[in-house]
């Protein structure tokens, strides 16, 4: 059976990869259509589609009365988009510029984003109140950022909004709307199969949820970002990058928290998890607050620090 998983795993990549590039597309004709920063337009609609697969897990489990795996999805999730991700980004573009003002600006209030779910973890739950308050969090960086798009530096060209422009922005849409349904039915092909082959080799639900499903749900900002930085256009990549961090610690986790309270135990792997996210966090801030571009020796670092956290995971289960 393990071997007809694989299969699956691998369709469904392939899927993922195709539905990738025809987003990338779609989404900078839309771009053009709106007149908006490439950053800006990734944060917002991008991150929201690509982060589907967490809200997905998130909500089936929380119904499930097991808001956990959400809890590990959301910090693997994280975790894997600041060093693995966003590192390999900067390897095969050869050094990620920042050209986004905003990004930089904005380095350490998205470090308090992301830290808030561990912070409201200190007393080993997040309850319903505490999820309003991520809810809140979200919708303030939103609006925060909303305001400041302006500050954004890289815009496309503008398209004309006359009866052609309008006719290239409805076929545009349209295939967004397919692109995206491919690129989550790819996704949950890929959720999917990984579960069923973490079962195949008896490892723990836990480890499923900050590995493999984090992973698995992680493929479509792993696709879109690749597909953005070789088409030229950073500035979605690392918008898309930040929008899944800020939704995934805020959105999912207070959707998640409002359905079910998490409450955890002593999990080694979520405060290994976090720990390792907290690492992350500082080290990837600190290249975006301080330079311009991440370097291909700093992109190899990141993916270095999710290396060693995949080992510390595996040899304390």
């Amino acid at each position: 059976m393990i071997i007809l998983y694989l299969l699956i795993f691998i369709i469904s990549c392939y899927i993922l990869i195709k539905s990738g590039a025809a987003l990338v597309k779609t989404l900078t004709m839309m771009s053009k259509y709106f007149r908006l920063t490439e950053y800006v337009f990734a944060f917002i609609l991008m991150a929201f589609a690509t982060s589907v697969p967490e809200l997905f897990v998130g909500i089936t489990s929380a119904i499930s009365k097991a808001p956990t795996i959400s809890l590990g999805n959301v910090i693997g999730s994280n975790l894997v988009n600041l060093t693995f991700i966003l590192g390999f980004i900067a390897v095969i573009a050869k050094g990620l510029r920042i050209e986004s003002k905003i990004a930089k600006k904005d380095a350490w209030i998205i470090l308090f984003i992301s830290l808030l779910p561990l912070l409201l973890l200190l007393d080993k739950q997040i309850s319903r109140a505490e999820g309003a308050v991520l809810l809140i969090a979200f919708s303030w960086y939103i609006y925060h950022m909303l305001r400041n798009k302006d500050a954004f530096t890289k815009r496309l060209n503008h398209m004309k909004r006359g009866v052609e422009g309008y006719k290239k922005l409805i076929k545009s849409i349209l295939f967004f709307i397919i692109s995206i349904a491919l690129l989550m039915l790819s996704a949950c092909g890929v959720v999917e199969s990984a579960k069923l082959i973490a079962k195949e080799l008896y490892l723990p639900l836990t480890l499923i949820g900050v590995i493999l499903v984090a992973l698995g749900t992680s493929l479509p900002e792993l696709v879109f970002g690749a597909r953005a930085v070789i088409s030229k256009h950073e500035g979605l990549s690392l918008g898309n990058l930040v929008g899944s961090i800020v939704i995934n610690s805020t959105l999912i986790l207070g959707i998640v928290s409002i359905i079910s309270p998490i409450q955890i135990q002593n999990l080694n792997v979520i405060y290994i998890g976090g720990g390792f996210m907290i690492i992350a966090i500082l080290i990837s801030n600190l290249f975006l607050a301080t330079r311009e571009k991440i370097s291909i020796k700093e992109g190899i670092f990141l993916m270095i620090i999710y290396g060693i956290f995949l080992l510390a995971e595996f040899l304390l289960k």
